[in-house]
């Protein structure tokens, strides 16, 4: 079964050694963030784009490729209390040139905080080119904030050139909803617990401190 699997029929396929791969090189990357709480934003912006050329032989890499990361979110309120709010979220992983070990090539649910795509397991998608979207609408219940709501969609499509598929030929989307517990006041910070569903009857339940994004 593990020589059937996705990491071996990949490495073999790209020839790279089954029994370990090393990507080495460097990065450059922008960031703006506008938001007024990192950790439960109201309002304001985030965005970062990044660049990762690793080079074969370089602090023993196996293999030459380039990867571009963009991240795009927003926060805005729907009533002027800032008790209902929506989140958009935007985020995609380009290898752009080359070839690169399995672990590097872009996947579901590994992006920056690992929190994209609830609904499915983590790498459950994965290709060379990876465009995923998430927005979530935030409710509090009561007027201390101890209690809230979340109810999210979210969508992934990618481009694989093992199967010939590209961006946009096809949508894995899912949806949840979630319970908010006020964690800590002065920081904003809640319990979040969440359930989604996906495509295939993917499922999945998610417990964590902190926003998904």
């Amino acid at each position: 079964m593990w020589d059937d699997s996705a990491y071996v029929t990949y490495t073999r396929t790209n020839g790279f050694d089954p029994e370990g791969q090393t990507s080495a090189g460097i990065s450059a990357g922008l960031m703006l963030d506008t938001r007024d709480n990192p950790i439960n934003a109201a309002r304001g912006w985030f965005a970062a784009v990044g660049y990762r050329p690793s080079y074969e032989g370089f602090f023993g890499g196996d293999a030459s490729f380039q990867e571009t990361f963009v991240d795009v979110r927003s926060f805005f309120s729907v009533t002027k209390d800032h008790r209902q709010r929506l989140a958009a979220w935007v985020y995609g992983d380009f290898v752009t040139t080359g070839t690169a070990p399995y672990f590097d090539v872009p996947a579901l649910g590994v992006s920056l905080l690992g929190r994209s795509g609830r609904g499915y397991t983590e790498g459950r998608f994965r290709g060379e080119q990876l465009l995923y979207g998430e927005i979530e609408y935030r409710a509090t219940l009561t007027r201390n904030g101890l209690l809230g709501m979340v109810a999210f969609v979210n969508t992934t499509t990618l481009a694989n050139r093992e199967t010939g598929e590209k961006l946009f030929d096809a949508f894995a989307a899912a949806g949840g909803v979630g319970l908010r517990l006020l964690f800590s006041k002065r920081t904003g910070t809640n319990l979040c617990i969440d359930y989604a569903w996906g495509r295939q009857g993917a499922k999945g339940f998610y417990l964590g401190l902190q926003e998904a994004f």
